[in-house]
């Protein structure tokens, strides 16, 4: 049911800016529009490659939302160096 939906949004957000910036005659650069957003929906509605039962737009999010976050690999582990005792 999430891939339908992300098919609905982006479609229907196609077909306003179809009805917005070509009102009379699509046109060349109208078909282009119409393929590039096809091609768009295609690729948001893909299983994304960390978790196959998320969706690509999900990975993207999670992408944009965590940019300003260090990554874990980032952090270093600071810990107490015990010295030897002598004898």
């Amino acid at each position: 049911m999430e891939r339908i939906f992300v098919l609905f949004i982006v479609f229907g957000i196609t077909y306003l800016m179809i009805k917005s910036f070509y009102p009379y005659n699509i046109g060349r650069y109208g078909l282009i529009l119409i393929i590039s957003n096809a091609l768009l929906a295609c690729f948001l509605i893909l299983p994304s490659p960390s978790n196959p039962m998320g969706l690509m737009y999900q990975e993207i999010l999670r992408g944009i939302l965590k940019s300003s976050k260090h990554a874990t690999g980032d952090l270093t582990a600071i810990t107490e160096n015990k010295k030897r005792e002598e004898n």
